[in-house]
């Protein structure tokens, strides 16, 4: 029976945790024993839950994932200094012949497989630019550990191209693995009256928010009835940049915090829109299409090699407001707008199967 080491980067339950839960399922299925390492120096977002009643040993301990300055990063070496040295012992002792790790961020995988020697597979979910999160001062180390690792699983063809360029090799140990799609509450009909655009995720600046809140306001001043609906996990930091960015406040501009039930969101908005600089497979995008809303999305990902332009979803350039401005007017035409989501709704339920997710993930990690 094979041992898997499941690293996590963070403690929530959504984006690469999401992922990484199927995963520890289908390894279970497959009989394998699993072990999964969490971050003890953040606080728990969901994941201890999601982790009851299954038959795994959680494991704690105080280990970051990279970050963006350099203090953060100095601390990322020295957290993991600790965090290595106990899993060098734990993976001895117990036998561990397979590490997982759930996001590119977290080094603590690569740096454990280089020196245990066990296989390493690198689960890469993040997109790669100048707002990605890690310094500069650790690409030399993101080369040398993506090399020395079995297997890097990219989950878009166009991500593995991104960070190809970026590092400056070729990752012949990447294998394309597309994100498990889950199937969202079916959704009563819109009871709404006036079209609601709405956003769901973290209020960071990647996300390039002020393009969605600036092509609204032009929007806005033809269609006054339009409201706007901003979802993610809030802090009082995130209420007072909203607002720096528009005059704008309730009820046509609504600022929501996160929340567990999304068809609910989704059932109350028309259009979702996306505007991030950079994505690479954002689930957000398949959960809005299986409740048969309209989505507008950036053309920087890897969803245009499952989703057809002008036909299942709209895409727009993150840095052509003038282009986004005119796709939001353009679906304000109930019908134009409806026949998207239409096509975008059959084409994400036909995508709801984590079966082959499942097997590759089984194949990797079990075999």
């Amino acid at each position: 029976m094979s041992h898997v080491l499941f690293i996590s980067h963070a403690r929530g339950i959504h984006g690469a945790e999401a992922v990484m839960m199927q995963a520890v399922k289908a390894c279970i299925a497959r009989g394998a024993r699993v072990t999964v390492v969490v971050p003890s120096i953040v606080p728990d977002a969901g994941l201890a839950e999601q982790l009851k009643g299954l038959p795994v040993h959680v494991l704690a301990l105080p280990y970051r994932a990279a970050g963006l300055h350099a203090c953060r990063t100095a601390l990322v070496r020295a957290y993991n200094i600790y965090a290595l040295a106990c899993l060098k012992k734990y993976v001895s002792q117990e036998q561990a012949d397979t590490i997982y790790s759930s996001s590119s961020i977290t080094i603590l995988g690569a740096a454990l497989a280089k020196a245990t020697g066990l296989r390493h597979i690198w689960h890469w979910h993040e997109p790669v630019d100048s707002r990605f999160g890690w310094h500069p001062s650790l690409k030399s180390l993101y080369r040398r550990l993506a090399q020395s690792t079995d297997t890097i699983i990219c989950i878009s063809r166009q991500q593995q191209t991104e960070w190809e360029q970026t590092l400056g090799l070729t990752l012949t140990n990447a294998q394309i693995v597309y994100n498990p799609i889950k199937r969202i509450a079916a959704q009563q009909p819109s009871s709404h009256s006036a079209v609601s655009f709405g956003f769901i995720g973290h209020f960071e600046e990647r996300k390039n928010l002020p393009l969605l809140i600036h092509a609204f306001e032009k929007l806005h001043t033809q269609y006054p009835e339009a409201s706007l609906s901003l979802c993610g996990a809030i802090t009082p930091e995130d209420t007072a940049y909203i607002h720096s960015l528009t005059a704008l406040r309730e009820p046509v501009l609504q600022i929501l915090s996160q929340t567990s039930d999304v068809a609910l969101f989704y059932n109350a908005i028309d259009i979702l829109v996306l505007p991030s600089w950079r994505e690479t497979m954002p689930l957000v995008v398949f959960e809005a299409m299986q409740a048969g809303v309209c989505v507008l999305q950036t053309n920087r990902s890897g969803m245009s090699e499952l989703i057809e332009d002008g036909k299942e979803s709209l895409f727009f350039s993150p840095d052509d407001e003038e282009g986004l401005s005119t796709l939001l007017t353009r679906c304000m035409d109930t019908d134009y707008r409806q026949h998207i989501a239409k096509a975008g709704q059959k084409k994400a339920l036909e995508l709801v199967n984590n079966q082959h997710f499942d097997q590759q993930i089984q194949s990797l990690l079990c075999e």
